[in-house]
Parts: structure tokens; sequence; C-alpha cells
């Protein structure tokens, strides 16, 4: 007998709503890119954050929801 295969389990991206910070993973799984890619687009400047003393980007809620926003629903969002 086969056992039944379960499709993988996703993380949910973070909830957007509550008016602080985001890691660059928090961000990565809402625009649904990898976390290089992030980095990528901070050090650019195509969206802001902040970097703790230890050298971590945090992005602020309110910046991700606003280019979240902006992402109609299905599309592909490019940054870069």
């Amino acid at each position: 007998m086969t056992p039944s295969r379960r499709p993988p389990e996703t993380e949910a991206a973070p909830p957007l709503d509550d008016g602080g910070f985001l890691s660059r993973s928090d961000v990565a799984r809402i625009f649904g890119v990898s976390t290089s890619t992030v980095t990528r687009w901070a050090r650019a400047g195509l969206i802001q954050s902040i970097r703790t003393p230890g050298g971590q980007y945090r992005f602020r809620t309110e910046e991700i929801r606003k280019a979240a926003g902006r992402a109609a629903a299905g599309d592909l969002v490019k940054l870069d």
C-alpha cells in the first residue's frame, strides 16, 4: 500500500497590522521572493529599512503594507 502524501505545509505571511517591524524573512514571504532579494531591494533603496545594532535588516510594517498594496492580486511583484 502506498502511503498517502500530504501537501507540504506552507508558512503563512505575517500579519501586516501590528504597527511594528518585520524581518527579511517576513518580507520575503509576503512578496514570495528570497531573503537575498529583499536584501538587494533594501540596499538599492527600493524598500526602506533600518539596521539593528547586530546588522540585521528590519522593515516598518507600514512601509511593507504600502508596497504590498501597490501590487495587484496575481501580479508578480518586481521592485528592481
